[in-house]
């Protein structure tokens, strides 16, 4: 099993460690998630696939607390985007923190992704965005949503291969709405979170070197290894 944690998502579980368990899930979110990953699996006994993985550490002051790894996929005119990772910390008790996050484009434009969090074995959410006719359909918590955009062509996975030279905005599939991508220096950009927390991210040959993701309390790290 490949356990994942994208940067927003760790940032959400330091704040949120104490939220109570979410219920059971409706059965078209694991559907979309069979769905893709049998996508995935498909996509990657294909010869024809071409793949690139970074591996980055995740530290909080100055310790290294657990790794990522970023891959992509890429066949004609689909991509497939995972980051997995895991990442062990300790507050006031210990934090096991288990990610798993999917996107699957087609002809640069986002089809289909999925999220899903736990905490010490317990899952705490599962989240899902589908492409339709009249835009995209959400599911967080069994509770449907609709985003009125006629396609999503960027979102948080593609900022640790594509710098956001020409973006002013990207998708969060973990909050489900848009996000405002400043640019605070050469190769470097700011995205505020709806929270108020903020992460900066720079670049070097269009790839993602380091995250920074800063809260009032602490800050973490995300560094190429």
């Amino acid at each position: 099993m490949i356990l994942i944690i994208t940067v927003e998502l760790l940032f959400w579980f330091l704040q949120k460690i104490t939220a109570i368990e979410a219920g059971k899930f409706s059965f078209l979110i694991i559907s979309e998630q069979a769905k893709l990953a049998v996508l995935f699996f498909l996509f990657t006994i294909n010869s024809q696939a071409q793949e690139k993985t970074v591996n980055y550490n995740v530290l909080r002051n100055g310790t290294v607390i657990g790794q990522m790894q970023f891959s992509q996929k890429t066949n004609n005119n689909d991509v497939f985007l995972k980051i997995s990772s895991e990442v062990k910390t300790r507050l006031i008790f210990g934090i096991d923190i288990k990610t798993e996050e999917g996107s699957h484009f087609k002809n640069g434009k986002l089809i289909s992704s999925y999220v899903k969090r736990h905490v010490n074995g317990k899952e705490k959410a599962n989240k899902t965005t589908q492409l339709i006719d009249s835009g995209y359909k959400t599911l967080a918590e069994n509770k449907k949503g609709q985003i009125k955009q006629n396609y999503i062509d960027y979102n948080l996975m593609l900022l640790y291969s594509k710098e956001p030279v020409s973006e002013n905005q990207v998708y969060s599939d973990s909050f489900q709405q848009f996000l405002v991508i400043k640019k605070t220096n050469t190769h470097s950009y700011r995205i505020v979170l709806p929270d108020g927390n903020y992460n900066d991210y720079h670049f070097l040959n269009g790839v993602c070197q380091k995250v920074e993701l800063h809260h009032s309390l602490f800050t973490i790290n995300i560094q190429i290894a």
